[in-house]
């Protein structure tokens, strides 16, 4: 009996590769702290993390992804991919809304509800994104599954 190395290959390699993405992205978010710490402007961890979480997202896909044809799947990208994009996103382009059209920074509120920010804080809204946006663009539309 044979067997196929490639594909315990490809997933080591991938492996691998989330180690190296989990290490960039660590030091990254430290810069971007230590920035955040001395201009006291938030706006750029706010991003970072609603960015990562979403290439986190599109990483872990990967493994799900048996064929690269594109096949959409439109309930999928629309009912799922798309609030979850929104709610990823909401807080980062709000900020940067309020940021760059107040006058006075000091006096304002941010229409941003509580729930929304604990939710935010754990990136799954942007990793459910980023899944389901590869699986929606790439989903094997075939019965039958050859593994």
């Amino acid at each position: 009996m044979r067997t196929n190395w490639s594909n315990y290959a490809w997933k080591l390699c991938w492996v691998v590769g989330l180690i190296a993405l989990t290490l960039i992205s660590s030091f990254l978010r430290q810069r971007i702290r230590d920035n955040s710490a001395i201009t006291f402007d938030m706006l750029p961890y706010f991003w970072f993390n609603a960015t990562i979480f979403l290439i986190f997202g599109l990483y872990i896909s990967i493994l799900f992804i048996k064929t690269w044809t594109v096949n959409r799947n439109w309930p999928l990208l629309l009912c799922v991919s798309l609030p979850s994009l929104l709610i990823a996103f909401y807080s980062p382009v709000i900020f940067t809304i309020v940021k760059y059209t107040t006058p006075d920074l000091s006096n304002f509120t941010v229409p941003i509800p509580f729930w929304l920010h604990l939710i935010n804080e754990l990136g799954i809204p942007a990793i459910v994104a980023g899944l389901s946006i590869m699986i929606g663009m790439f989903e094997n539309r075939n019965t039958n599954n050859s593994n």
